[in-house]
This record gives structure tokens, C-alpha cells and sequence, in this order.
């Protein structure tokens, strides 16, 4: 063995590296150093003897296969097949599809693709797009996929209108995607399943080639992904996973965490490795982690440590309200700047994306640059700007930019074409394209429902101006969104992202509350200087786009990144844990936990961690408790702060954490 492999790793990633032939589970806790010991385990089945050619590597994400790939290269010369789940299963299917009267030239649908020909089958099976939203049932047949549910076994199994209805859409939307010679993403997988299933000469071939299977991340397999696995490690038993249970928190789309927690029963002669050396945070917050995990009863016990003793207490901060929290955090981010850290060694994580908006407020406040990652700025949401939209033609028709943007938004039959003749006719006779709408009738080359439709528009528009003045900017929100039907179509949807989009919304009702609370003005003129602080908040230009940039992001979007300071907020009951997870479903509540942990172990060196007393959240004020996630850390470890007299004031605590009430009380 050449030392190269092995000199630079300790005990229990060596004894990963040159595991023998039985099969392996590797539970590699947070910043272990995982990566480097499956390419380091490929490298030396290679130097062993095995060719590459019979070596597979299974990831999830595109960058971390070629991540690996070039890893594995460099160290040996060889290439190996390291790809994720679905190009596996689409060269596969590619070559051995025939076997079940699968074209080998097949098309690949995308989600859009999928949207629209659900659209097509509803439209043939007479669905009102209001009653059974296309993008809900595009989500409900992406699951069945998941776990291997076919459209016949779906509608045996439905036990209420919605999904007898999704199970005729399944229905003929598997026999489109058959007549068109088509895949999606979940049958590039399902369909492999079902061929390894069904066809044992090509199950044979294919257990030939791959004689040793690597999975990484094997706690984010779900169903369809474990019987895959499954299916061709079920000759040579040649299967090494690394994952950590403690870190499954994938479970909203799939995943199933059952997969790593039952390697030992799947395969009963197995080896277990723990990795619970880290190489990333000080020996204060793997402790604080340890603790937090401690407390779910799904999972295998191990204990993350470091050579890197001691480090700076976790700063807990309780702030009066959000916006206080957002002050502290931000003051925190400045001294960081002063002491010589970047934006670049610093992130925020929050539980919801409707909390980054009071954040991204104070950060503009002080000019401190930003990104989101996993998902895009509060005030350039797509629903957002839509309901900005629509009170900017309220208070001021002439915005033709506005106006066009919320012709057809929800969809109300004023298409593209109508809009090219609405455009046309307004130049030939130099009016405002609001202007145009109240002669639509007369326009000749409008359908008679395009006709109608813009009417029905114009109609709602010259009653909210006329009324405009006189109301509060909150209700007219609500008249917005009742008689256009906005909210009641992303109520219809039943997505993960449209329940996103209606939190984002119930959170814009908090923005105007707030500019409410604190408007002196004339009150006709309230909505024209809520638009414009709006206008103001919205410009981005000035902002710097390098990478000294802070980064903000959800904790479902923090795995596998890494920090030197990490500042989570929002540590309260209802919010984190998420009110969902305050049920009788200890499932959720544990998953909710996993996050917490993925969320401290992000940190190399500094936490911060804040919750309110009160909180202006989705247009509703809150009085939460403190997080229980809060009390699970043990007080030694931490350092509480508050505000006082113009200033942060500290206070350290001996016991501070009540387990029976999820208090927390200062010493005074």
C-alpha cells in the first residue's frame, strides 16, 4: 500500500480505507472528512487489484461526483464510474432498456415539460386547474415515484377526491410519456428498479460490472434509491455507505432515514465504522451538538470531538422582537469586520425564508453586502413583486411596467397575443396601455373572452383607485389577493413551494404592518409612501456582487458547507422547531433536531444563536417560547446576551435552562 493513502489519516478512516471484503458502514459524523475517505477507500481497491472497471460511485449532486472523479484520478490514473443516482440509471436504462420496450433514444422530460403535458391530461380529463392544481399532482406523482408506486397501485390506494383525481391524471399521463417516447426524473430510477426487477439476465450483467458499490450521503436515499442499491449489491454483498443518521433531514422529499438505521439487517455480516474525529469546529460546539442529537431516540449513538480544546462560549442573545435581533446580529457581523474577519467567513441561517426580509432590511440599512442562497432576495420573490405590482397600478396606472406584469398574473385569458394587440392598439392612438383596457370592446382582434377578461380586470382596477385613498394598505392587500384569487390558487397548488410562497406573503403583511405602525402622514397618501420606502429598500444596484459578500441562507440548504461564524436566529418554539413538528409525530420533532445539528456543526469557530420575546411574523404577532433545542445545550457552554441601556449587555449564567417549562432566565 502506497503511503501516500494512509499517512495523513487516523485510525478510524485507515481502517475505512482498507476494509476488507465484507460489507461497510461508515457513520462519518459532521466535517470527518467523509469525501476523502471514499475516494481514498476506491483508490486503494484499485491498488488492490480490483480494475476500475467494476468499481461504482453513487453521489447526489453533479459537483460532488466530479469532485470525486478528479480526486480518484489524481491518485491512481484510472477512471471510474462516479456519477449520481439518476445518470447512473439513465445509461443503464439507455443500454438495457429495450428489455421493457424502452426506446434507447428516449426523451428526458424536465419539471417544465412535466407541468405541461399534466396540464394537456387534466385538460383531457375535463380538471378545473383551480380544483386540482398541476403543480400539486406534478409533486404527489414525483413521491409515488420515489416509492416505486405505479399510476394503477396509486389509484387503488386513494382514499379521498384529490388523490382518486391525481390517480386518473397518473393514469394518463403514463400512457403520454409512453406514446411520446418519454422519461422524467423519477422513471429514469423506477424504471431501472423495475428492470433489475424484472429481468435477471441484465440484473446479471450489470452485478458483473459493478462488483464494488460506494454510496455517499446514503442517509438522503429514498425508497426508490435504496431498492436500486439494493438490487445490484445483492450478489457480490461488495457495498460500502457512508452517511450519518444524525444529519437525514431530507425526509419532505423522500428520503428515508430507515435506509442507514437498517444497513445491519439488509446486510447482517456488515462492518460499522464510526468517524466522530472533526476537523472543523471547536471542542465548545461539538459539545453543544453532541448534547442537542443526544436527545433524539432514532439514530446510532456516537460522539463528535476534536483536538481543538476549549473555544469561545456560544453567544445566545434574547431579543425583544425581530427587529432587535436583526440589530444584534448585524452589530455582531460589523465587530466580526473590525477584528479582521470577511463577509465571506460569515452566514446566517434561518429556518424560513420569510425570515430573511427584516434581516435583509438592516443589512441594507448599513450597507453590508449579501447573497441568499437556496433562494432569492424577500422583495424579488415572484409573489412579492407581484402584489407590489399590482398596488403600483393602484396608485399609479401609468406604470405600464407594473401592468403588464399582473395583466395575467393569475391567469385570467389575457395571453401574450391579447397583450401584443392591447400594445398595438395604445400606439397607434397614443394613449396609456391602461388607458386601453376600457375600450377593449372595440378592439377587433381581441377573442370575445380575451373581451371579457380584460373587462372583468379593468372593473377590479377602477374600484380599487377609486377606493385606494381611503383604506389601509393591509386591506387593500387583502382585497388583492380575495378578488383576483391569488392566494386561493396557491392554496390549490398543495406544493411545498406554494405553501413557501403563501408564509412569503403572510410575511409581506408584517412589512406593511410595520410601515403602518409607524406612518405620520397624510392618509390618502399612505400606499404611494409605502411604495416608495418599498422602491427604496428594492434597489440592489449599489450592491457589491464579488465574494466578500455575507451569505444567508434556510439550514435545509446549510449541509456540507462550513463557516468560521454562523449566527442562527429565530430559536423559538413554533418557528424551530417548526410549528408543524409541535405535534404528537415525534418523527418530526427529531427531524427538526437533525436540523438544529446540521446547523451548529456548520460553525469552525464562533455561534451565535438568538430568539424574540415577540415576533411580527406572516402579519400576525407572536409571543414564543424559547427554542427546546435552547435548553438542550448545557449552560457551561454558553454565554446569554440581551439589550440594555443603548448597549448589548451580558450576562453569564450557572443554570439557566428549565427542561419543564423551556424557559430561560438570566441572573441578575
Amino acid at each position: 500500500m502506497s503511503a501516500p493513502l494512509l499517512d495523513d489519516l487516523n485510525e478510524s478512516q485507515k481502517e475505512a480505507v482498507v476494509w476488507g471484503k465484507s460489507p461497510l458502514l461508515i457513520l462519518a459524523g459532521a466535517g470527518s472528512g467523509k469525501t476523502r475517505i471514499l475516494t481514498r477507500r476506491i483508490a486503494y481497491l484499485i491498488a488492490q487489484g480490483t480494475p476500475s472497471f467494476h468499481i461504482l460511485g453513487v453521489t447526489f449532486t453533479n459537483k460532488a461526483a466530479q469532485e470525486m472523479k478528479s480526486r480518484i484520478t489524481r491518485l491512481t490514473s484510472c477512471d471510474v464510474w462516479v456519477s449520481t443516482f439518476h445518470s447512473t440509471c439513465l445509461r443503464i436504462l439507455r443500454q438495457d432498456g429495450l428489455q421493457i420496450e424502452l426506446d434507447r433514444q428516449f426523451s428526458i422530460y424536465d419539471e417544465h415539460d412535466q407541468l405541461i403535458l399534466l396540464k394537456e391530461c387534466m385538460k383531457d380529463l375535463n380538471l378545473n386547474e383551480k380544483q386540482l392544481h398541476p403543480k400539486g399532482v406534478k409533486e404527489r406523482i414525483q413521491r409515488a415515484k420515489d416509492y416505486l408506486i405505479s399510476a394503477y397501485q396509486y389509484a387503488e390506494k386513494a382514499d379521498d377526491y384529490f388523490d382518486e383525481m391525481v390517480g386518473k391524471v397518473y393514469k394518463l399521463y403514463e400512457d403520454k410519456m409512453k406514446r411520446l417516447i418519454a422519461c422524467d426524473f423519477g422513471d429514469l430510477i423506477m424504471k431501472t428498479v423495475f428492470l433489475l426487477d424484472r429481468c435477471p439476465a441484465v440484473l446479471e450483467s450489470w452485478q458483473n460490472r459493478f462488483r464494488h458499490i460506494l454510496i455517499d450521503e446514503y442517509q438522503d436515499t429514498n425508497h426508490a434509491q435504496y431498492r436500486f442499491v439494493k438490487l445490484l449489491a445483492s450478489r457480490e454483498q461488495q457495498i460500502t455507505v457512508v452517511g450519518d443518521p444524525d444529519q437525514s433531514i431530507y425526509a419532505w422529499r423522500g428520503a428515508d432515514i430507515k435506509n442507514i438505521l437498517n444497513f445491519e439487517q439488509d446486510y447482517p455480516d456488515c462492518g460499522i465504522i464510526k468517524m466522530e474525529q472533526n476537523y472543523r469546529s471547536t471542542e465548545t460546539i461539538l459539545d453543544a451538538a453532541n448534547e442537542v442529537i443526544r436527545h433524539n431516540r432514532t439514530r446510532k449513538p456516537k460522539m463528535l470531538w476534536t483536538e481543538q480544546k476549549g473555544g469561545e462560549k456560544i453567544r445566545v442573545f434574547e431579543a425583544r422582537d425581530e427587529k432587535e435581533e436583526a440589530m444584534y446580529v448585524v452589530e455582531q457581523i460589523r465587530q466580526a469586520l473590525t477584528q479582521g474577519r470577511s463577509l465571506a467567513d460569515q452566514v446566517i441561517f434561518y429556518r424560513v425564508h420569510a425570515q430573511s426580509r427584516i434581516l435583509e432590511d438592516c443589512l441594507r440599512r448599513f450597507n453590508i453586502p449579501y447573497k441568499i442562497v437556496g433562494g432569492v432576495r424577500f422583495y424579488d420573490r415572484k409573489e412579492i413583486k407581484d402584489l407590489i405590482a399590482y398596488l403600483k397600478v393602484i396608485a399609479a396606472p401609468h406604470d405600464e411596467i407594473s401592468l403588464k406584469r399582473i395583466l395575467n398574473v393569475p391567469a385570467r385569458g389575457i395571453g401574450k397575443k391579447a397583450l401584443e394587440t392591447l400594445e398595438a392598439y395604445a400606439q397607434t392612438h397614443q394613449i396609456l396601455l391602461y388607458a386601453v383596457l376600457s375600450q377593449a370592446a372595440k378592439i377587433n382582434d381581441l377573442s370575445p373572452q380575451a373581451k371579457k377578461s380584460i373587462a372583468a380586470f379593468h372593473l377590479l382596477l377602477t374600484r380599487w383607485r377609486k377606493d385606494f385613498s381611503g383604506l389601509a394598505v393591509t386591506e387593500m392587500l387583502h382585497q388583492v389577493l380575495e378578488k383576483t384569487g391569488y392566494l386561493e390558487e396557491l392554496e390549490h397548488e398543495r406544493t411545498i413551494e406554494s405553501q413557501a410562497r403563501i408564509e412569503n406573503i403572510e410575511e409581506f403583511f408584517s412589512v406593511v404592518e410595520d410601515f403602518q405602525s409607524s406612518y405620520n402622514g397624510a392618509p390618502e397618501e399612505m400606499l404611494r409612501g409605502f411604495l416608495e420606502s418599498i422602491s427604496l429598500v428594492t434597489d440592489l444596484d449599489q450592491w457589491n456582487q464579488g465574494t466578500n459578500v455575507l451569505t444567508m441562507m434556510t439550514l435545509h440548504t446549510a449541509k456540507g458547507l462550513e463557516f468560521p461564524y454562523v449566527y442562527m436566529v429565530g430559536l423559538e418554539e413554533g418557528i424551530f422547531p417548526n410549528v408543524k413538528a409541535l405535534t404528537d409525530d415525534v418523527n418530526e420533532l427529531e427531524e427538526e433536531r437533525r436540523l438544529c445539528y446540521v446547523g451548529v456543526t456548520r460553525a469552525k469557530e464562533r455561534l451565535f444563536l438568538s430568539y424574540a420575546r415577540e415576533r411580527l411574523l406572516y402579519g400576525s404577532r407572536q409571543f414564543n417560547l424559547p427554542s427546546r433545542f435552547l435548553t438542550e445545550i448545557p449552560a457551561e457552554l454558553l454565554h446569554f446576551e440581551r439589550l440594555g441601556s443603548g448597549d448589548f449587555a451580558s450576562k453569564s449564567v450557572d443554570e439557566t435552562l428549565l427542561d419543564d417549562d423551556l424557559l430561560i432566565e438570566f441572573e441578575e
